[in-house]
Order: structure tokens, then sequence, then C-alpha cells
């Protein structure tokens, strides 16, 4: 097993799952299970999962990306200097029951290879830890703007019937938020449709579940808000409706014309249920940016569950 040493306060936020980039200086090929290293200890205080190495990001993707790396505007100019630029994606971080001490060879600065002994240790560790990510001290990343009270955004009469030839150009989420659905569906199993373009409006999911695939389709629309846009075949939305009200942060998405969760879109054909005249409806959900992944994760267990 490989420890990957991190310091404070950023081995705090992936533990409390508000940060999911570890920010490097350069990509990774390590992907699996992985002990998190609180630098400067000699302790490992938890384990979690390495599953991708994204992209270089730029000045503006980084700027763009807090909610997921945490670095403040304030120390971004650093980060860009330092080269502090190639995100790993690290997720279903657990504390250990109690820390696990480590002999630190001299030199290793990013990874240490970890002895059996202590591979063991870690392992007894994890059976005395949560079994899901711990949730309820989760420290918010600092906002890159000053923010507003969260309010549902709603769809106007107007946008909902411009065409989507209009539209499209405008047809795309955070880099950020969609690098972490996909590698959240890559690592559990889902199915991520390859977009036509980069001003396709729908992102498709296909989740596997006891009562066949379901679609899960993620509205790439540019947002002002801190959440996100998911819609559900009604069918499905009605059997899971109750479960998806109970992930923190989760709202009804509000169509501004008919005052309810429906929206129509010829992207909801996807769903391959009974059709009315014109196009067919979704139901719509709202979902934290903040912890994306996370949050993307249990909507798919409880489609998976139906």
């Amino acid at each position: 097993m490989k420890g990957l040493i991190i310091r404070e306060p950023w081995i705090g936020m992936i533990m409390d799952g508000s940060k999911t980039w570890e920010l490097r200086t350069q990509h990774t090929t390590m992907r699996g299970e992985i002990a998190l290293i609180r630098k400067g200890t000699g302790q490992i205080v938890g384990v979690a999962d390495l599953v991708n190495s994204l992209p270089q990001l730029d000045a503006r993707g980084l700027a763009d990306s807090v909610q997921f790396h945490g670095v403040p505007p304030s120390e971004q100019g650093s980060a860009i200097a330092n080269g502090w630029l190639f995100p790993w994606l690290i997720v279903n971080a657990r504390r250990l029951s109690s820390p696990v001490p480590y002999l630190h060879p001299s030199g290793a600065v990013t990874w240490v290879n970890l002895d059996p002994g202590v591979t063991q240790s870690v392992a007894r560790g994890k059976l005395g830890s949560p079994a899901e990510p711990v949730v309820a001290t989760a420290r918010p990343s600092p906002p890159s703007a000053p923010s507003r009270p969260a309010k549902a955004p709603t769809i106007s009469d107007a946008a909902e019937q411009e065409p989507d030839r209009i539209r499209g150009t405008e047809a795309r989420i955070s880099p950020a938020l969609e690098a972490e659905l996909v590698a959240t569906a890559d690592r559990l199993g889902v199915r991520v449709k390859a977009l036509g373009s980069e001003t396709t409006k729908m992102r498709s999911f296909t989740v596997p579940s006891r009562a066949g695939d379901q679609i899960v389709l993620v509205n790439r629309m540019a947002r002002s808000s801190p959440r996100f846009q998911i819609f559900l075949a009604p069918a499905l939305d009605g059997r899971i409706a109750p479960d998806v009200a109970v992930i923190p942060g989760a709202q009804r998405f509000v169509n501004a014309r008919t005052n309810d969760h429906r929206m129509r879109h010829s992207a909801f054909r996807a769903f391959k249920g009974p059709q009315q005249d014109g196009e067919p409806f979704g139901h719509g959900w709202l979902l934290e940016e903040q912890r994306a992944g996370e949050h993307f994760g249990k909507l798919i267990e409880f489609i998976r569950s139906k």
C-alpha cells in the first residue's frame, strides 16, 4: 500500500469531504486505495480512493474550481507560480479509528511505500472507522466571490421555448464539476455517454438497477448557482423522490412556466417512457456543487436499489 503525504489544511479538508481535488505539480498514474499521511506527524490518519488524474488547469480553470480544490483566490497566484495545477481526484475518504504510526523514509516528499505491518494496522483501523465518508463536520471551501443566499434557479418561458441551436452556445457546466461527475460515475460502474459536441445540452449517465437501466441527465447549461440540475424519468422519480429529498442540500428544480419540477426537452426521449404530444417531460432536482461527487454517488445508489 502507498501513502500520500499531505499537509494541513488540505488533508483535513479531504478527510471531512470538502476537498476532492489534491493539486500537485504533475500527473500521476497511481489508482486505487491509498493511505493519507498528515505531513510532519509520522502518522497515517485515513484512507481514500485516488480515481483519476485530471488535465492541467490554467488560471481560469483554477479560479472556477475552488469548490473542488479549496485554494482561496488569495493563494491562487502562488499555486500558479509553483505549478500546483494538476488535480488528483481523491474520493471516499475515511478516517481510521486511530492514527497509525509509520517509519518515514529519508527524502520521501510525496509517496511512501508502507511495509506489510503498517498496511495491516491500516486495515484494522479501517474496520473501526465509519463505512461512509465523514460529512458531519464538513468545512465549506472559501468562496471565490461574495455569496448570496441560495435560490433555486428557474427557467423562463422564453428560455424554455428558445431553440437548442441558439441556447447550445451556452451548453457548458463547470469543467471541474463535469470531471467530478464523470469520475464518480466511472468509479461506480455507471456508463457515461460521450458528448456529441461541446454544445450538447445534456450529459447522459446510464445506471443499472433492479428495474433495468435507468438514465440520469445532467443539465450542462451554465447557471449562476452553487447547485447543478439533474433530470429523471417521471416513473423513476416517483420511486426515489423520498430518498433524493434526504440528500444534504437537495432541492426540487422549479420551472417558472409550469410552477413545478417538470421540464420539456427533446433530450428526455432517452427515458423511453410514455410520451404525450410534444416533447417529453423530465422531473428535475438541484444538487450542491461543493460535494458533487458524494451527492451524485448517493443518487446513483438510490437508483440501483429500486
